[in-house]
């Protein structure tokens, strides 16, 4: 499956074509696109993937300057408080809502598998930077989103990376929120969509913006609609409030909206989706 090309809404063509995957990816790769110039594989992984085989995609991406982003779906079943440093299992055990604690849990779970050194022997400290961004000292630039059952973990060599994952199942209507934080010239884009676009619309623009304030550091603020994501545009690179191009994930999965912010070099992204539940009962 190639996407190719887009319609004016900004939204993928699907067409069918025959793909040789990638020597990195081996036979997992399912659905290829090529848009603007960045082309983005998914990686479907079934039931017990080593995460050896995860880190070793995510090594070989970001060694030929692609970004790497693991997806994880149902994904309880990863949490390992045991692959936290002391200091985070502490921070875990502050949570008083359950919910924030596992999210917690799983989004250290993910860096430490993905960012940890091969030579390290006990999980890394994950340091608070600018803003409050998480880094791991001397190691991969990463950004985690995590909503309802879905968590996940963007990779880069270096900054600037944000990450937004949305599966908005609380949104009953969107147009009340869409005036707290879109421009005018967002909203009238959205509203002059036909109607089928103008959610899905709503939902590229939320995740862009907040991929862009996770990429700067400055996570969500009061001014989201300082910042022109450019709706009318598939892969647009912007200029405030940094020099980023924003990346839509489409194809992951249609019950969840995803957002990359990166550096404008880049030119390839490599998604691997995992199923934790099926990783779960298959054991």
């Amino acid at each position: 499956i190639v996407i190719g090309g887009e319609d004016e809404h900004g939204f993928a063509k699907i067409e069918l074509e025959t793909m040789t995957p990638t020597a990195a990816i081996g036979s997992s790769a399912v659905l290829s696109t090529n848009r603007s110039g960045i082309r983005r594989t998914v990686v479907e992984e079934g039931p017990g993937v080593p995460w050896e085989t995860v880190r070793q995609v995510c090594k070989e991406t970001l060694a030929a300057a692609g970004v790497f982003v693991a997806i994880l779906a149902r994904a309880e079943a990863f949490a390992d408080p045991a692959a936290l440093s002391d200091r985070d299992r502490q921070r875990a055990m502050r949570f008083r809502c359950l919910i924030h604690r596992d999210n917690f849990i799983l989004g250290r779970t993910l860096v430490q598998r993905l960012i940890q050194p091969n030579a390290a022997t006990s999980p890394c400290v994950v340091s608070i930077g600018n803003h409050g961004k998480p880094y791991i000292p001397g190691a991969w630039a990463f950004n985690v989103s995590h909503s309802s059952r879905w968590v996940a973990c963007a990779v880069a060599r270096t900054e600037p990376i944000g990450l937004d994952i949305e599966a908005f199942e609380r949104l009953d209507d969107y147009r009340g929120v869409l005036r707290m934080i879109s421009r005018e010239a967002e909203q009238r884009w959205i509203e002059q969509a036909p109607s089928e676009y103008r959610e899905a619309l709503f939902k590229r623009c939320w995740t862009r913006k907040e991929a862009v304030l996770k990429a700067t550091g400055v996570g969500l603020t009061d001014d989201l609609q300082a910042i022109d994501v450019r709706l009318h545009q598939e892969e647009p690179v912007l200029k405030h409030p940094a020099l980023l191009r924003l990346i839509s994930l489409d194809e992951c999965d249609p019950s969840i909206t995803a957002s990359l912010a990166v550096a404008v070099s880049v030119r390839e992204v490599i998604v691997m989706r995992i199923d934790g539940e099926a990783r779960k009962s298959g054991g």
